[in-house]
């Protein structure tokens, strides 16, 4: 039956519905995507906002991995790699240990310095510190969510199981390296 159908194509855009185009204005906060992105303006700043009230404004440009989860949805590729009738997003376990700055099964100490924010947890939330709030990078992913995608579960699988890899963001940092020189 047609309308069980999800709303949103395997490869599509989630955040716009199409696919992925050269957003104008520009975008802020997922400026890596500025050549071709799966969002608007109004998305960047909503994610904007939500990394903002993850870090305080001293750390916020401290943690690219983390800047760059947190931009999933503005991703061109970012369709590949999400079912939206499980609600599942794949990532790949060397994208994990790059935003978490540690193995997987280990607390980190990568954010200690700087502290987050729960911002997600409504009237609940407060500042914690991360390697005393979260034992390994599963609970972190199982908490912490790209903005838009919070009812989505964060699946770490390993490489080459067709998973949203640092591979992407490598790409994304040679076409700008190659655009600034």
């Amino acid at each position: 039956m047609w309308w069980f159908l999800p709303l949103v194509l395997a490869d599509e855009c989630t955040l716009i519905q199409d696919d992925a185009g050269k957003p104008y204005p520009s975008l802020v906060k997922c400026y890596r995507y500025n050549s071709e992105a799966c969002c608007v303006s109004a998305h960047d700043q909503e994610i904007g906002n939500a990394y903002g009230e993850l870090l305080s404004e001293q750390c916020q440009r401290q943690y690219n991995p983390l800047e760059d989860y947190f931009c999933y949805g503005c991703n061109p590729q970012q369709g590949e790699y999400i079912n939206h009738t499980s609600k599942v997003i794949r990532i790949c376990e060397s994208l994990a240990e790059n935003v978490w700055g540690e193995s997987l099964d280990k607390s980190t100490t990568a954010y200690d310095n700087c502290g987050m924010y729960t911002y997600w947890r409504g009237s609940n939330s407060s500042t914690v510190i991360p390697s005393k709030e979260w034992s390994n990078a599963y609970d972190f992913f199982k908490e912490v969510k790209p903005p838009y995608f919070e009812d989505y579960e964060i699946q770490i699988v390993t490489e080459g199981d067709d998973c949203f890899s640092k591979a992407e963001y490598l790409g994304v940092c040679v076409v700008l390296g190659l655009m600034l020189n």
